[in-house]
């Protein structure tokens, strides 16, 4: 091969490797919304997306695994450094017993890194397990994802919340609190999301679905 042919081949495999890392790059931002009003939730008669979160103990949890037994209520919540979240964690501590007398189960998932959700279990007493998902993997296939705009995080600093340190990452993306009821073929029969986040399902409304599943 001529040297102007090799170099020629060489520019041509480098331009592709620069396009193909462009449109990665591309399709990962394009998953974290620029706000909360932007998302674009999965609903019902979707598919489970079959993506990876860790348990408290770091081992990697298929999400496709939580339903093969039992339909499984997922709860997106934005971590335990958020009042708001534990208070809509307390409602559900004490809806938990009637979700499992419905034959479900009940998982929370948030960006938290494993040990501060490990943390969050222990000092809130949360009977059900909750998972990480700190590189935002499940929040994104879940068209959950946003990215907190840079004055909302300096006002989060003042009042002590890092969601680096929080996360272990620096994607600066938290989930619209979510709830999702998934049966046991891995279809999601319930949806509810609300980009504010001050706003909370009804635990109520949980169990009157799971009741409907019966």
């Amino acid at each position: 091969m001529s040297l102007k042919k090799l170099l020629s081949l060489r520019l041509s495999l480098g331009l592709a490797a620069i396009l193909s890392c462009s449109a990665l790059a591309t399709a990962d931002d394009a998953a974290i919304a620029s706000d909360a009003t932007q998302t674009k939730p999965l609903e019902v008669g979707a598919a489970l997306p079959d993506v990876a979160v860790k348990s408290v103990d770091g081992k990697p949890v298929s999400i496709a695994s939580l339903h093969q037994d039992k339909p499984v209520v997922l709860v997106f919540f934005r971590g335990g450094w958020c009042p708001i979240c534990t208070r809509h964690t307390q409602t559900l501590i004490k809806a938990y017993p009637a979700i499992k007398q419905l034959g479900a189960e009940l998982v929370g998932i948030s960006p938290d890194d494993p040990q501060h959700s490990q943390a969050n279990v222990a000092k809130n007493s949360i009977p059900f397990p909750i998972l990480s998902d700190s590189d935002l993997a499940a929040t994104k296939a879940f068209g959950l994802a946003f990215e907190v705009d840079a004055p909302t995080l300096e006002r989060y600093k003042g009042f002590g919340i890092d969601l680096e340190k929080a996360s272990g990452f620096k994607h600066h993306g938290l989930p619209v609190p979510a709830v999702y009821i998934v049966d046991k073929s891995g279809k999601i029969v319930f949806a509810h999301s609300d980009p504010n986040y001050r706003e909370r399902l009804d635990t109520g409304k949980v169990v009157a679905a799971l009741q409907q599943l019966k």
